[in-house]
């Protein structure tokens, strides 16, 4: 069996930037030759119907535009669908089984789960984010903030940002 790429997460409240990143570190990490394959967890409920939540891979819609961005493969999982559309959400671990071949793939979401991650906070009270999640790398805010043992670097701030990435999963 291979071994599955590193993942590395960029996660935080809606709105706050996460895909916008994310296909910006894939151009930026595609364009030092890596292949880059992307996750994304999405909000939609197990309640909804199944057409509504098919609709994550619409154009403009996330997924599509990790695609855009030039991910090899991508992949998402919500309570109601997964990006193979099987019933019911799908862990990190067996979208990752289902990607292409890549040398590291980039989560958007998937808060709770224990991979190195960038944590984007768009507003003062998204702050408490750093005092819940584990295995944080690095931090960009909306606003002026400082941590006294993370790294805050601007959200566009790609290669510093990319650095990161490449130093915490080792590539």
């Amino acid at each position: 069996m291979l071994t599955p790429p590193p993942i590395f997460q960029i996660v935080g409240y809606s709105g706050c930037g996460k895909t916008t990143l994310l296909c910006a570190l894939v151009r930026h990490l595609t364009g030092r030759g890596l292949t880059i394959a992307t996750l994304k967890h999405h909000g939609h409920g197990p309640g909804q119907d199944g057409a509504a939540a098919a609709s994550l891979d619409l154009p403009d819609k996330d997924t599509w535009l990790h695609l855009q961005a030039g991910s090899a493969g991508t992949g998402a999982s919500s309570g109601a669908l997964s990006a193979v559309w099987t019933q019911g959400e799908t862990g990190v671990e067996e979208l990752t089984r289902r990607l292409p071949p890549a040398d590291a793939i980039l989560a958007e979401g998937f808060k709770r789960a224990a991979y190195p991650k960038w944590v984007l906070l768009r507003r003062p009270e998204d702050a408490a984010l750093l005092d819940v999640l584990t295995n944080i790398v690095g931090v960009s805010a909306a606003f002026p903030f400082e941590h006294p043992e993370l790294p805050v670097v601007g959200r566009d701030d790609v290669e510093r940002i990319a650095e990161s990435v490449v130093q915490a999963l080792k590539l």
